[in-house]
């Protein structure tokens, strides 16, 4: 009995200390850190002394100036870090901690700032008329958090449901806007931001000036092109074309077009527009064409519904309005005979018309009836460089240009064009304006040319352009009283223009 006693206390004793090495292997709890910053969404600038609580611990700390953290001896486990700061919006984000690694994290805070105000307009005052073509907009935002503002700015044109600009990122509370169509309503608004919110301002609106009374008109340069512009005095032009090639502009008898020599669809024909540039239309099917383009003319009917132009060897007539209608040919050149230039005076109804022979410096001048009958040669200048004439009001004069010095070279150049009158009936020709003379105000400067003459819509004055007989100097717009002897008050008008017309 007594070693059975024994056996089982020594049992009981064993599986006592069994049970205390059990309790000495359990697995001890692990630990982590956590660590970030908080920068600012706006700029991606540190915060500081921002509080980050780290829940469900309920620990919390501040950022340094770097906008870092740092929580050490953190439990393993799931935890929520909140990012709170004064003028900034609460931060959340989820971390999990894993025992002897460092777990980072980034917060971005967003700044709760007030809105910047809503644009107000400074100027133009919206519904304003006769505003210039260049025009400066003006508006005024502020913010409350003093943060810099931008601005968006989108301008629409009245009838379009596109904007015609828009601009973005203007840190000016201004904006010049250039080149405005004439007569035209514009709609602008402005978007203000101050990086994080944007507040867009009311519709505003203004209109510009209507086009300007124009005199002039004029082909000038522009690179190796021609382009259309019109003057109301010389100084201030406007561009009416802008693609294409385009010269030779001639007004309309009623002074509200102007029709003009383009190649823009390839093939040299008449368009004609408005005197300011709107309703563009190609006016002729069979295409302009000569022995030189830059030296091929035109005109009006009397009546202003139809075009006289040069088709190499015929003269045609074509209606204005782009219809396609009433086109026919009036005269056929003589053999081996090309047209160059033409006009038609409403006094007797009748054309005159320049055509060239093989070389630019065989010329023509004949008369004819609107039907091409009666076709009568009142000029023959077979070895000298004349330009297109043009009827005087009465219609019993032609005016043009005509080389003195009888030169001849391939790019036909001429080297002493003087402003020319035929008498029609007579066929005497007589120089208006040139180099002889004793009055200097009428008299050209030596070694130029002028060339393109035409009359006032009064008969009292003449446009021309006068330029270097090198062919490449400048061309300058004269006008000369016209006292039906010579020409006076010779006054430069427009630099750089050429093949002038009345309005």
């Amino acid at each position: 009995m007594k070693n059975l006693l024994n056996s089982i206390l020594l049992i009981a004793l064993l599986a006592s200390l069994w049970g205390c090495n059990e309790e000495v292997f359990v697995e001890p709890q692990q630990y982590g850190s956590v660590n970030g910053q908080v920068l600012n969404k706006k700029d991606g600038k540190p915060i500081q002394k921002a509080a980050v609580r780290l829940s469900p611990s309920g620990r919390t700390v501040q950022t340094d100036t770097t906008g870092r953290f740092r929580f050490d001896t953190v439990l393993a486990g799931k935890y929520t870090l909140q990012a709170s700061r004064e003028s900034f919006r609460d931060e959340l984000t989820t971390v999990e901690v894993s025992g002897m690694y460092g777990t980072a994290t980034v917060l971005y805070m967003v700044n709760e700032n007030p809105l910047p105000t809503e644009p107000a307009l400074i100027s133009p005052t919206t519904g304003l008329t006769a505003v210039s073509t260049t025009a400066v907009l003006k508006w005024k935002a502020t913010d409350p958090g003093n943060d810099p503002l931008t601005y968006d700015v989108v301008i629409t044109r009245e009838g379009s449901t596109l904007p015609t600009q828009t601009l973005t990122g203007l840190t000016a509370d201004s904006l010049v806007l250039n080149d405005l169509a004439y007569g035209t309503t514009y709609y602008w608004q402005v978007t203000v931001s101050d990086g994080v919110n944007t507040v867009t301002g009311k519709t505003w609106s203004f209109r510009t000036v209507p086009f300007p009374n124009i005199a002039y008109t004029f082909a000038r340069r522009m690179g190796s092109r021609y382009q259309i512009f019109v003057s109301t005095d010389g100084t201030t032009a406007i561009q009416l074309t802008q693609s294409g090639n385009n010269w030779r502009p001639v007004v309309s008898p009623n002074r509200q077009q102007i029709a003009f020599i383009s190649n823009a669809e390839t093939d040299l024909h008449l368009f004609v527009m408005n005197y300011d540039g709107s309703n563009l239309h190609r006016a002729t099917t069979v295409p302009v064409a000569g022995l030189m383009p830059t030296d091929l003319s035109f005109c009006w009917s009397p009546d202003g519904t139809q075009l006289l132009y040069p088709g190499t060897n015929k003269l045609y007539v074509v209606n204005a309005d782009g219809s396609g209608n009433g086109l026919r040919v009036v005269a056929q050149a003589p053999y081996g005979r090309s047209f160059a230039g033409c006009d038609w005076t409403g006094q007797g109804d009748r054309i005159i018309a320049r055509t060239t022979g093989a070389s630019i410096y065989d010329n023509r001048f004949m008369v004819m009836s609107p039907q091409g009958r009666d076709t009568t040669t009142v000029l023959n200048k077979p070895a000298s460089r004349v330009g297109n004439p043009v009827f005087s009001i009465t219609g019993k004069e032609a005016l043009y240009t005509s080389d003195k010095d009888s030169f001849q070279n391939e790019e036909g150049r001429q080297l002493n064009a003087q402003i020319t009158m035929l008498t029609i009936a007579t066929r005497m020709p007589w120089i208006v304006m040139g180099t002889t003379g004793t009055d200097a105000r009428s008299n050209k400067p030596i070694g130029t040319n002028d060339l393109d003459p035409r009359f006032s819509t009064n008969g009292s004055k003449i446009i021309f352009i006068n330029t270097s007989n090198t062919g490449t100097g400048e061309c300058t717009v004269m006008t000369a009283d016209f006292d039906g002897t010579k020409g006076q008050n010779r006054t430069a008008l427009i630099k750089g223009a050429e093949m002038p017309s009345w309005r």
